[in-house]
């Protein structure tokens, strides 16, 4: 297998720079593990899932650190939790010194939890995600098309569609019986929450209704925004939130939700071929999706300066499906998966433009060739774009 050299390696080098401690979050099987190892191949690696290391570790934490504290690599460490004060107070000895331990999680809740209460300002946070596409072009050469359907989970990217969808299968079934189900009490079984995830997939991209989800299965909405909250902080999903200005509109306040990798939603749909993407009724709201995380994670992966994401919609049907705001200013894109652009497609986002008093705006679709329409708007092609 070839090796990628990930996007976010520069951030890496930068927070080791920074910070005596940098911790490096991202859901099960995003390459946490090989990117450390790749990045930092000096540094002595602990895995705290494997017995004979977690023993080591946790018979004396405080003469484990003296001993591999510097250059060191601590994977899930969220299973120990008594780990974290005894890093205080090894950090503090020397807190001027920097790049001295790297802490790798899956489990966000628990893992930021405990570093926020014992941490706190000695620490980076970089969170790493499956392969954006040019990360899986370097492992398999392919167009946007397959790697829009297939996703960016390292390992699954390599093998058939058959295997694929059984890897998806025991992914979906390990977050639920192994993470949720450890941190959620709740009285929806495994069954039900695969049940939800699928209901959530076909919601990707739409307006959120935990109300009517809820009523689905019996329970509270209470219950069901915080299993949303849970897949959203083990990295599944993400939401995008209404942009709200003066602008004299009735806008809507629901938020949208986005599965965050499109071979994920694409297993939970039954969406198994190129053939069947292009013909499936889900297939733009698909495409909204991979754009808006593909475009997120550039702004993740630079190491400066931050930005809030949003979408923009009006009671009265007009809308921009992703919105950045930066130290630049606003910046809007709306999101098309045909292969043609021509005026007449875009008088609602034009319209949106004007409400909100800006002058440029962008337009991506699955055409080509970039291009300038007129003088406000901007084509361009997902491809060029990736």
């Amino acid at each position: 297998m070839a090796l990628v050299k990930r996007l976010i390696s520069e951030k890496l080098t930068k927070y080791l720079r920074l910070f005596p401690v940098v911790v490096i979050v991202g859901p099960r099987q995003s390459g946490k593990t090989t990117f450390a190892k790749i990045e930092l191949p000096g540094w002595r690696y602990f895995d705290m899932e494997k017995p004979s290391d977690y023993s080591r570790v946790s018979a004396d934490i405080e003469f484990f650190l003296d001993q591999y504290g510097e250059h060191c690599i601590i994977d899930e460490a969220q299973i120990l939790p008594e780990l974290f004060p005894a890093l205080r107070s090894y950090v503090d000895r020397k807190r001027a010194k920097k790049g001295r331990i790297v802490l790798l999680g899956s489990v966000n809740p628990l893992l930021v939890k405990n570093i926020s209460e014992t941490l706190a300002g000695r620490i980076g946070f970089i969170e790493i995600s499956p392969f954006s596409y040019p990360e899986a072009k370097v492992l398999r050469k392919m167009e946007v098309e397959e790697f829009w359907l297939r996703g960016g989970y390292p390992e699954p990217l390599l093998w058939n569609e058959d295997d694929r969808v059984v890897w998806m299968e025991q992914y979906v079934k390990t977050f639920v019986e192994r993470d949720v189900l450890n941190l959620l009490r709740t009285t929806i079984s495994p069954q039900q929450q695969i049940r939800l995830l699928t209901m959530i997939a076909h919601n990707h991209a739409k307006l959120w209704n935990a109300s009517q989800t809820a009523s689905a299965f019996g329970v509270s909405y209470h219950t069901i925004n915080r299993y949303v909250e849970l897949m959203e902080t083990f990295f599944l999903v993400d939401k995008l939130v209404p942009y709200h200005q003066n602008v004299g509109k009735r806008l809507v306040k629901s938020h949208k939700l986005y599965l965050r990798d499109t071979g994920l939603l694409h297993y939970l749909l039954n969406i198994s071929s190129i053939e069947a993407l292009r013909t499936s009724p889900y297939r733009g709201f698909s495409f909204e999706g991979l754009v808006i995380e593909q475009m997120k994670r550039k702004y993740i992966q630079d190491s400066s300066g931050r930005a809030d994401f949003y979408f923009y919609r009006t009671s009265q049907g007009d809308e921009i499906d992703f919105l950045v705001h930066d130290g630049k200013g606003l910046h809007t894109y709306e999101i098309k998966t045909s292969t043609t652009i021509e005026a007449g497609d875009l008088k609602g986002f034009k319209r949106s433009l004007e409400q909100l008093g800006l002058k440029k705006g962008t337009v991506i679709y699955f055409g080509g060739e970039d291009f300038q329409l007129d003088r406000q708007i901007e084509i361009k092609a997902i491809k060029n774009l990736l």
